[in-house]
């Protein structure tokens, strides 16, 4: 895997479907859709790797920091600082919350992830977190949260030991973001 870069995206304008990264020397690179993990954000901290191409170099596979964050401490949130885990749930859900996302939108997933028993009842969710996304295109916060559970479902390990700890770490996950969606100002 390549070498991870911390960035700001200075903004991604979704009709014109370009946008602009600042690296942390402040030098921009111009990004399309295809520069991005999932969908474009619009601003915020990011992780990004670069390539050189014939004109210098391309930032890819750009994500959102919080992503980055939760695709990987979710499924191992035992060795994780759990206040650091709590902090980047309030400040994610602060994100959702002014990216438009409601709980309404989220409460069937929700109910269905505190259903499931096992691995592989995580793992049917996976067509019902595209469902929600393409169902909600005009909301690319949401969609960068279905594709966190997406991976994460994908990741989870059936017939191990580890598998209850990680449904139970799926499910911490999304108690805490719809709780701190609540928190910040969702009234739905």
């Amino acid at each position: 895997m390549s070498v991870r870069n911390i960035g700001n995206m200075k903004f991604f304008d979704q009709k014109n479907h370009f946008g602009f990264l600042i690296d942390i020397n402040k030098k921009e690179y111009k990004v399309t859709e295809k520069n991005f993990i999932g969908p474009p954000i619009n601003n915020g901290k990011v992780y990004y790797s670069l390539r050189k191409t014939n004109k210098g170099f391309e930032p890819f596979d750009i994500e959102g920091y919080y992503a980055h964050y939760f695709k990987n401490a979710v499924l191992d949130l035992e060795n994780q600082d759990y206040d650091e885990f709590c902090d980047n749930c309030r400040e994610y859900a602060e994100i959702l919350y002014k990216g438009k996302v409601t709980t309404s939108q989220i409460r069937k997933i929700y109910s269905q992830i505190s259903r499931a028993q096992n691995a592989l009842e995580i793992k049917y969710l996976r067509p019902q977190f595209a469902y929600t996304a393409g169902r909600n295109s005009d909301f690319p916060r949401l969609n960068e949260l279905m594709l966190i559970l997406d991976h994460l479902a994908k990741n989870t390990k059936s017939d191990t030991e580890q598998e209850q700890i990680q449904v139970e770490n799926i499910k911490t996950f999304m108690e805490a973001i719809v709780a701190y969606l609540k928190y910040v100002g969702d009234k739905n």
